[in-house]
């Protein structure tokens, strides 16, 4: 089976692109406001080479909100969800990409499932939060009564892609925020409350899989601590792209794809060569 599959099941809106034959599976989790849209330039480079599996979190893209019956929305119910998608389609494990907020539910995809996670690429990977951030999210749960979720989406990303080359990335989130509705806005912001103290623990744990951080210059926010990271534990690859923001899967996506591409590539080889 070789076509494009796009599927809504009862856990989350997902959309798949197989190949023939033995092949490793690709799982990229979007970050908040995000969709699988977010990896479009991603799609259009590894379908064929790999088998690719985009997920829409719950209450993003096509997914259906999944909290009406009182589910628990935390970060562990995220990534749960996730790891679900792959039990439908039968997937033992994969090489996890994700972008923003998403580095952080596959870091707890590797917490809860470690078996099922064959590498990690953290696309504008987010390790800390900076006092900016902290002030900006508690800002916009205080006039999230007031303001539409829209307007204060659009100041989160002006303030993590304030230049004019962040544009395409900047207008796609927005774009795409903007199918949230008020009430799941809500949750998510409610969620990032919670994020000081989780990415705390997660800055004390190592990444145990195979790990490529991969940063834009320009991320004035999320920079310095992805260095950090990489400086504090042995076996953490960072690479840096020049000219590039926060979401550099789509700002740079050539440079991003060729270090995703050439990082898996050679993780596949030594494991083959190992199996040899």
């Amino acid at each position: 089976m070789t076509a494009q599959q796009i599927v809504e099941r009862s856990v989350l809106h997902y959309e798949i692109h197989p190949i023939e034959g033995p092949a490793p599976w690709m799982v990229f989790v979007h970050g908040a406001g995000g969709s699988t849209r977010t990896w479009y330039k991603q799609v259009e480079f590894f379908k064929g080479k790999f088998n690719l599996l985009l997920v829409d979190l719950r209450d993003h893209g096509s997914s259906k909100n999944l909290d009406g019956d009182g589910t628990v929305f935390d970060f562990e119910s995220i990534a749960e969800d996730v790891v679900v998608v792959m039990d439908e389609l039968k997937i033992r494990n994969a090489h996890f990409i994700g972008v923003s907020m998403g580095s952080i539910i596959i870091r707890q995809i590797e917490k809860m499932s470690p078996e099922r996670v064959r590498s990690v690429v953290l696309a504008g990977g987010i390790f800390r939060m900076s006092k900016k951030i902290n002030a900006l999210s508690y800002l916009a749960r205080t006039l999230t009564h007031i303001l539409p979720f829209n307007t204060l989406y659009q100041l989160f990303a002006l303030v993590l892609l304030p230049r004019n080359n962040h544009t395409a990335s900047r207008k796609l989130f927005i774009r795409e925020a903007k199918k949230l509705q008020r009430s799941e806005a809500r949750k998510w912001l409610r969620l990032i409350k919670k994020l000081d103290r989780t990415l705390r623990e997660m800055f004390a744990q190592r990444i145990n899989a195979p790990c490529l951080v991969v940063m834009g210059a320009q991320d004035h926010v999320f920079l310095e601590p992805a260095k950090q990271y990489a400086e504090k534990y042995k076996g953490i690859f960072l690479e840096v792209i020049d000219k590039c923001g926060h979401v550099c899967n789509i700002e740079q996506a050539a440079a991003f794809n060729g270090h995703c591409f050439n990082f898996i590539v050679e993780l596949e080889s030594k494991s083959t060569q190992a199996i040899v």
